[in-house]
């Protein structure tokens, strides 16, 4: 039978361990905008608490906590709105004899007789919403809503009636630093906070440092939590932020506080992209032979196999790597696979794999092999489909315990196994060559240097003996005599030249008798040439 459907293998029923929601803390009911902000809400409070659900829904937030101001007679609503669709946590805000607002969390379950006695207990005498100030000091607050089961988050910390403008010296250092004091609630991200604040929040303000900080760069656990009034306010960055629990539960939100470095998420800016999901196995089935009618479903993030040997984890990764049509790269771990098919699995056996993909578009699908056939893959319709497990999940490797080790011992399969997280390049090729030739070049032009220096180096050599051959010619004055020669050489030169300087003349003399009469005063070219060649012009004249 094909599987088409989560009921058709009843693997979503199963546990998953701890996932990512998208949590709204801070939602107010109907009366609220009109109450506290001037601003009427229209229709009923059933029909509000309804319009915030839905548009939640759409919105993909799937917990809610109630938090009017010292009142919880709205709780009801909401959980008869949310009808299971999602997560309610009751609660309330309130109001420290110094004026902090606290958001003060309960767990889901708790009845609204039990909710109005805690809120009672901070001595809040007026029946309805109001601003009214507990007679209770903010750590005490604290202590109280502990000690009551429930969990509680500074509200607006940094701004307005929060504890880091409301309370000021020793009083706001002993409050940041108490024991109690797991989350505070922030606009936006600790980044954009006002830099005093954000050495405070991030830990290293030496005066404010807890010793017990959340996590190395943050002293408490921060969340995007702002007052939601109507359906649309849900829609704002810092409306709702993302918490990991394994539960909803008042102690799964406590344990995100305790380590919000992996439990807790908030929206990025404005304008920038969220992280794109990643591709998630979802359910493994086995229908017919060994494991007919077994199913695991997975965890969309982390997912982890224990227990002894025969217990079925080698099985498991082999499915896996079965259904999909891939082979292990190691010989040792090849066997395995091999063994693990033909003992367990079997001819026959039908392995299908449930997997949502985000590219092009979120979509699942199911990837199913009947071994020793081919994997096919099916839409979410269980329609068949041209699509191939490559498709849908392009670069997924499998990998067993003892295959890692086997490969760390193969260096080509380790150097394979790293390109996948190298960014390719088109023009790698291109500049690699272009390397070489330069390196070519380059230790051409060393060779030759190299050559020219050998060369000079042997004339050098030479240097010390020609000096002292030179020494006898110093001392018979053949140096004095060398720069006399050189002026005998030098005049000589000028001689010699001269007749080839007179050509000048000569042309100037030639031009001179052909335009001019014949007057004994000129010479003629011929008169001249027959004159010796050393007797000057002047003498002539």
């Amino acid at each position: 039978m094909a599987i088409k459907s989560d009921d058709s293998v009843g693997a979503r029923a199963l546990p998953v361990g701890a996932v990512f929601h998208r949590c709204a803390l801070q939602v107010n009911p109907h009366g609220y905008g009109d109450k506290f902000r001037g601003q009427a809400t229209p229709d009923d409070a059933a029909t509000h608490a309804r319009d915030i659900v839905d548009r939640a829904l759409e919105l993909g937030i799937s917990v809610l906590a109630i938090t009017n101001h010292n009142d919880v007679s709205a709780v009801p609503v909401f959980k008869a709105a949310a009808a299971n669709r999602l997560h309610i946590f009751p609660g309330f805000e309130l109001s420290s004899r110094e004026g902090v607002h606290v958001l003060c969390l309960y767990p889901p379950d708790c009845s609204q007789n039990q909710l109005e006695r805690y809120l009672g207990a901070f001595d809040i005498t007026n029946t309805s919403p109001s601003w009214d100030l507990s007679p209770l000091a903010f750590e005490d607050v604290l202590a109280k809503v502990r000690e009551q089961g429930g969990v509680t988050v500074a509200a607006h910390a940094t701004n307005g009636k929060g504890m880091l403008k409301v309370l000021n010296g020793q009083a706001r250092i002993n409050a940041w630093q108490n024991e109690h004091l797991l989350a505070i609630q922030i606009p936006g991200l600790v980044g954009e906070l006002p830099m005093d604040i954000r050495q405070i929040v991030e830990n290293k303000n030496a005066n404010y440092r807890r010793g017990d900080a959340a996590e190395k760069t943050l002293a408490v656990a921060v969340v995007n939590a702002e007052d939601v009034v109507q359906p649309d306010d849900l829609e704002h960055r810092s409306a709702t932020c993302w918490i990991k629990m394994s539960k909803v539960s008042i102690e799964g939100l406590r344990q995100a506080f305790l380590d919000p470095g992996s439990r807790l998420r908030l929206n990025p800016k404005d304008g920038e992209l969220a992280p794109e999901g990643h591709a998630e196995l979802l359910s493994l089935a086995w229908e017919g032979g060994f494991l007919d009618g077994q199913r695991v479903d997975f965890n969309a993030n982390l997912n982890v196999l224990v227990g002894g040997r025969g217990t079925g984890k080698s099985t498991i990764i082999e499915s896996i790597r079965a259904v999909l049509g891939l082979y292990a790269d190691g010989d040792e771990a090849r066997k395995a696979h091999h063994g693990i098919v033909r003992s367990v699995l079997r001819n026959g056996t039908k392995v299908t794999l449930r997997v949502r993909a985000h590219q092009p578009a979120g979509r699942e699908y199911y990837i199913e092999r009947t071994i020793p056939n081919p994997p096919v893959v099916r839409n979410d319709q269980g329609t068949m489909s041209e699509l191939t497990p490559s498709d849908i999940l392009p670069r997924v490797q499998v990998f067993g315990q003892n295959e890692i080790s086997e490969l760390t011992k193969r260096q080509r399969l380790l150097t394979r196994l790293l390109y996948r997280f190298m960014e390719r390049d088109d023009d790698l090729a291109h500049r690699r060559a272009e390397l070489q030739r330069e390196l070519e070049n380059n230790r051409l032009s060393i060779l030759k240097t190299l050559t020219e220096r050998r060369q000079i180096e042997e004339r050098l050599a030479d240097l010390p003996e020609l000096e002292k051959r030179l020494e006898p010619f110093k001392g018979a004055g053949l140096e004095e005599r060398l720069k006399e020669q050189g002026l005998v050489v030098r005049e000589e030169q000028i001689f010699t030249s001269t007749p080839e300087r007179l050509n000048t003349f000569r042309e100037c003399l030639e031009i001179l008798e052909h335009e001019l009469p014949i007057d004994r005063t000129f010479l003629s070219a011929k008169a001249l040439e027959d004159l010796p060649a050393k007797t000057t012009l002047g003498r002539l004249n």
